[in-house]
């Protein structure tokens, strides 16, 4: 049985949440109270509770600072549910980046939110228990197997609907719709550490599986660290952008309000049925990469956006950023971290949808720049070699000379018309 732990400094919401459930009917079993985060954690450390239920604000030690004492001395299990007030939705962000899986607005607090974040809590401690004992798989919860369904959904592994819809039905899931359509949300947050996004995630991705139901059918299931899908559930493979916009909009405000984190919408094309699902995340992951700031909710289309397809419009994007910017670094390292991509996935699309790689590509743009230099400056060499940065004047003369077929003197020479470019700069001739 699972064993809960109750902690506020207020002996009316202790008495009220200890009279709201049959607990023991419910599978879990009341471990102790406290008043104070102090005296909280050292029961934490006698009674050894699966789940802490703890308000904010308390004396001696607040539920913060509760939670990260218990974290450091306990390791991940007690999980902390954290009970809240309108105006702490600051707190509630720290909370979930210090490993809180849940957290409840004490206004709001009903025997149904209880239970359902102790359900919710419940499923972090199968998993983490999974962790810890992998010649024993804990038995998941129902969640967990819908969870699991989604992701071989989206992978492709069923062959026809009516395995789908068998597996529906054992879940007790409705996927009947006249057609579907996946969308996948990338949480814009670059700021935290792997444990504080993974908490950030799961916060981000259980409130808009709370929110989105509201505005329309749908599944969401989390994908990574940074994205989760969406599947929603339409009435007409017809005019899915401006059903969809407004309420992707809506949404992105009122996670916005709770989390300070942005979301990018990437919506892949409807479909008819359910087997046909996979093809339309794999429309939206191939839309990802063109949003932005200034378009943060894309629509994949079938044709192309603009004459150009989208892997070879993602890439004349990256061209005219570093020809814009000849003089910053531009390691593949440095211009994936611009456009968010990973570096090997940055030079996999220069290779099959660029006419060079990213290499030639970026030395190319250089020595194109300094050739504008050389008309329009007088600078010298070396001084050009500084501003494009390259590794020193005698490198930049050697690739100059393998592109242009003649050194960078002599061209210059050349260009001028005169001596000016004999200069005691190290060339290669």
């Amino acid at each position: 049985m699972i064993r809960v732990f109750l902690v506020d400094d207020e002996p009316l919401v202790l008495i009220g949440m200890q009279s709201m459930l049959d607990w023991p009917a419910l599978g879990y079993e009341l471990a102790g109270t406290a008043r104070n985060g102090a005296e909280a954690l050292e029961k934490i450390g006698e009674l050894h509770p699966d789940i802490v239920v703890s308000d904010i604000r308390m004396p001696v030690l607040d539920g913060l600072q509760l939670a990260a004492r218990s974290h450091e001395e306990c390791g991940a299990l007690p999980v902390f549910i954290i009970l809240t007030s309108y105006e702490e939705f600051d707190y509630v962000r720290r909370s979930l980046g210090l490993g809180a899986v849940d957290y409840l607005v004490k206004m709001d607090l009903t025997a149904e939110s209880l239970t359902a974040a102790l359900d919710r809590a419940k499923s972090a401690i199968e998993k983490e228990k999974a962790l810890h004992a992998p010649a024993h798989p804990a038995t998941g919860s129902l969640e967990s197997y819908r969870e699991r369904f989604f992701i071989q959904l989206y992978s492709g592994l069923f062959s026809n609907d009516a395995i789908i819809r068998e597996h529906c039905q054992e879940l007790d899931l409705t996927l009947d719709a006249a057609a579907y359509a996946v969308a996948i949300a990338d949480i814009r947050n670059r700021e935290l550490d792997p444990e504080q996004q993974l908490a950030l995630s799961a916060g981000v991705t259980r409130m808009a599986a709370d929110i989105l139901p509201k505005y329309l059918p749908c599944h969401v299931t989390g994908m990574d660290l940074r994205h989760f899908s969406v599947l929603v559930l339409l009435d007409s493979r017809d005019g899915l952008e401006e059903l969809l916009t407004p309420v992707l909009q809506k949404v992105n405000t009122i996670l916005y309000k709770y989390f300070s984190t942005t979301l990018w919408w990437a919506v892949g094309t409807p479909t008819d049925a359910p087997r046909q699902i996979p093809q339309s995340q794999k429309n939206a992951l191939s839309a990802l990469p063109l949003l932005s700031e200034e378009e943060p909710i894309v629509f994949y289309r079938a044709e192309a956006r603009t004459p150009l397809d989208h892997r070879t419009r993602i890439v004349a994007e990256v061209q005219d950023y570093i020809r814009k910017n000849p003089d910053k670094r531009l390691s593949l390292n440095d211009v994936a971290a611009v456009f968010n991509f990973s570096p090997g996935y940055l030079s996999q699309l220069f290779s099959q949808n660029g006419e060079t790689s990213f290499v030639e590509f970026v030395t190319e743009t250089r020595i194109s720049a300094a050739k504008e230099m050389m008309a329009s400056t007088d600078l010298k060499i070396y001084e050009i070699s500084e501003r494009l940065g390259f590794e020193s004047a005698f490198y930049f003369s050697k690739v100059f000379k393998k592109i242009e077929g003649v050194s960078p003197r002599t061209y210059l020479q050349k260009l001028r018309g005169d001596a000016d470019a004999k200069e005691e700069t190290p060339d290669v001739d």
